[in-house]
């Protein structure tokens, strides 16, 4: 198997790396001399090299800086560490071997440390391709709902216009306002995921008032849902979360929707905030219909065709919902869970670090 991407080269310069390379020589350097004076003892150096390469290895890209602190590893053991101190020294016995040794073992450990990084991209790569998978899926089923509704209204209202009331014109043409704004928000829910899945695609991840997110979004949610009441609770420290505001804000918003359309009922919606240890954990829970015990395990891998046994289409506002909601609080670092209450109705919860994160 190929292990890099068509077009990446595994030789690439880059001023960053190079900057890291450098640091990493100069600190594992300085340490060797600093133990070196402080007991005479020179056997240490070549391992504090070796791990200096691991260390490249880890934090660069490609195999070109791990060569390099490879290299500059033997080079500086023999300059600086083998007698006769700060001068180099090819005539010792036994010097090809173990020199030689120390250069293979280095390159060694950065090819495998760099194989090892880009089989994690791989992994990341088909997670990815899994969630546009399940996505397409589901958009291919859940589409034609509101699109086929939306066709069937224009059509009767431009050939029977005139049989029908007033009262039936306008419950007509409501419900292909909410099919369309169900559309709508489809279409921002898949714009996003596209965002964060695509190619060189990066989160704008910024320090933010966990508390001014959760209520932008209940507002927001409120002007769909007026009548809709939530309890909203919010700890008294201020939460400063790295993250994307927008779809931190958007997955509240599919969160709160969801208790409403798939719960069935507008009252009884709470919306926590607490801190968990080094994260912070959002809470929304109803008392609402529950969550079938068959489309938990595949709650967020989108909702497939048929797996609402009651014939009802909330199967489109939730499983494409939570798809999104979680593809976005995973590539937070995050993690989301979903269950049903002992006293009825569901909790869907997600966590966040509070640290921004070294990527």
């Amino acid at each position: 198997m190929n292990m890099r991407k068509k077009g990446e080269k595994p030789f690439r310069f880059s001023w960053r790396d190079l900057g890291v390379t450098i640091a990493i020589l100069a600190a594992v350097s300085g340490i060797a001399l600093l133990l070196w004076n402080f007991d005479g003892s020179d056997v240490f150096a070549p391992m504090l090299f070796v791990t200096a390469v691991f260390l490249i290895a880890r934090y660069t890209d490609g195999y070109l800086y791990g060569v390099i602190g490879a290299a500059v590893s033997v080079v500086a053991v023999n300059f600086i560490f083998t007698y006769p101190y700060f001068a180099f020294n090819f005539t010792l016995s036994g010097y090809p071997i173990t020199f030689i040794s120390l250069f293979v073992t280095s390159v060694m450990t950065s090819t495998m440390t760099t194989r090892i990084k880009n089989q994690e991209k791989l992994r990341l790569e088909a997670e990815k391709e899994k969630t546009r998978a399940n996505l397409l899926r589901a958009v291919s089923h859940d589409l034609r709902t509101p699109l086929t509704s939306i066709m069937g209204t224009a059509t009767a209202l431009i050939e029977n216009g005139d049989k029908f009331t007033r009262e039936q014109e306008t419950r007509l043409l409501t419900e292909s306002r909410d099919d369309a704004e169900w559309l709508l928000r489809m279409v921002e829910n898949l714009l996003s995921v596209t965002r964060i899945n695509g190619e060189g695609a990066s989160l704008r991840e910024e320090e933010e008032a966990a508390e001014e997110i959760v209520g932008e979004a209940v507002m927001k949610f409120h002007k769909r849902f007026p009548s809709s009441e939530v309890a909203v609770s919010v700890p008294e420290e201020l939460l400063m979360i790295p993250m994307d505001a927008i779809l931190i804000e958007q997955v509240i918003i599919n969160l709160l929707e969801n208790a409403v359309i798939h719960g069935g009922r507008e009252d009884g919606i709470s919306l926590s905030l607490t801190r968990s240890g080094d994260r912070a954990l959002f809470t929304v829970e109803d008392h609402g219909k529950g969550i079938p015990e068959n489309r938990l395990p595949r709650l967020f891998e989108g909702t497939l065709p048929g797996e609402d046994s009651d014939g009802s289409d909330s199967s489109r506002n939730m499983g494409i919902g939570l798809a999104v909601c979680h593809t976005i609080v995973k590539a937070h670092g995050g993690e989301m869970t979903a269950e049903n209450k002992k006293e009825g109705g569901a909790r869907v919860a997600f966590a966040l670090p509070l640290e921004k994160r070294s990527i």
